[in-house]
């Protein structure tokens, strides 16, 4: 054998840092655990958050709902539309109106033109 192992000594020695050894084996595979022990409480807490207490999945429900609005925000683009159109319609018939209520105006104003 080794002659550190002969001596009470190199035994103490050894023994030591197995000792050694052994407590920073168990730190590490504690704070493992804890590490572990808050990843699987935080999933819990994220589950909890996201799970549905109906039959549908969420990311079905969400897609439902961004559907929804792409709807919603075409819509609102064809109302938009519609707009526009109105107040160019509405632009073209005051300009008509006023036109009109100027020829009306010129005739009223002719010799004679009182009818």
């Amino acid at each position: 054998m080794h002659a550190l192992l002969d001596t009470d000594g190199g035994v103490a020695l050894i023994s030591g840092v197995l000792a050694l050894i052994g407590i920073i084996v168990g730190e590490v595979l504690r704070r493992q655990g804890n590490a572990l022990k808050e990843v699987r409480e935080h999933a819990a807490a994220v589950r909890e958050q996201t799970q549905n207490s109906h039959t549908t999945n969420l990311r079905d429900d969400i897609d439902a709902v961004k559907d929804g609005v792409s709807a919603l925000l075409m819509g609102q683009q064809l109302h938009a539309d519609a707009i526009t159109n109105l107040r160019t319609d509405l632009a073209w018939e005051r300009r008509e109106r006023m036109d009109l209520a100027s020829r009306v105006s010129r005739i009223d104003n002719l010799p004679g033109g009182d009818y």
